[in-house]
Parts: structure tokens; C-alpha cells; sequence
């Protein structure tokens, strides 16, 4: 794993074929993102909101049940454990 310092300490990332697991410390837990490309899906585990699906609109990844971005769910859940404004909507397909 790759351990990234500053304000993101504790933070740990995993790259593992279609699957992304971010540990981001004991006190908060891991994410698990994984891509399911025959479903053109997202599937997150989040420590703090739970499992969600995302599914691609031809422009980003929208959880139908609240029609929010992923890249918005993981800025809003980062910018709370990790205490710092993180903002991914400048990322692709966010």
C-alpha cells in the first residue's frame, strides 16, 4: 500500500484489478470501491454511509436513490474525517 502524509494521515490505498480500498485509520474504517463494467457500475462500502451503487449517466457516477455524484458523497465523507475541505468535483466524470 501507499501511505500519503499532510492532512490525509492515516490514509492508505490499495489498488487491486477493478477494486480501490482506502483505509483511512481505526477510527474511521476502509472504503472499498469497486468497478462493475458489464453493469456500468460503482459499488462503494463507505464506513460511514454504507454500500451504494452508482451507476454511469454518460457524464458521472449518480446514485439514483438521492441522485447525488460519487465524487460529492466522498468530498462531503472525507472533508469530516479528515478534519480539511476536500473537494473532488474538479476530478473527471465528477
Amino acid at each position: 500500500g501507499e501511505k500519503l502524509g499532510g492532512p490525509v494521515h492515516l490514509f492508505k490505498k490499495y489498488f487491486n484489478f477493478n477494486m480501490l480500498t482506502v483505509k483511512v485509520g481505526s477510527d474511521y474504517g476502509t472504503y472499498v470501491i469497486n468497478k462493475q463494467t458489464p453493469n456500468r457500475q460503482i459499488w462503494l462500502s463507505s464506513p460511514t454511509s454504507g454500500p451504494k451503487r452508482y451507476d454511469w449517466t454518460g457524464e458521472r457516477w449518480v446514485y439514483t436513490h438521492d441522485g447525488m455524484t460519487l465524487h460529492n458523497l466522498l468530498s462531503k465523507e472525507f472533508s469530516v474525517i479528515f478534519r480539511s475541505n476536500i473537494d473532488l468535483s474538479h476530478l473527471i466524470y465528477s
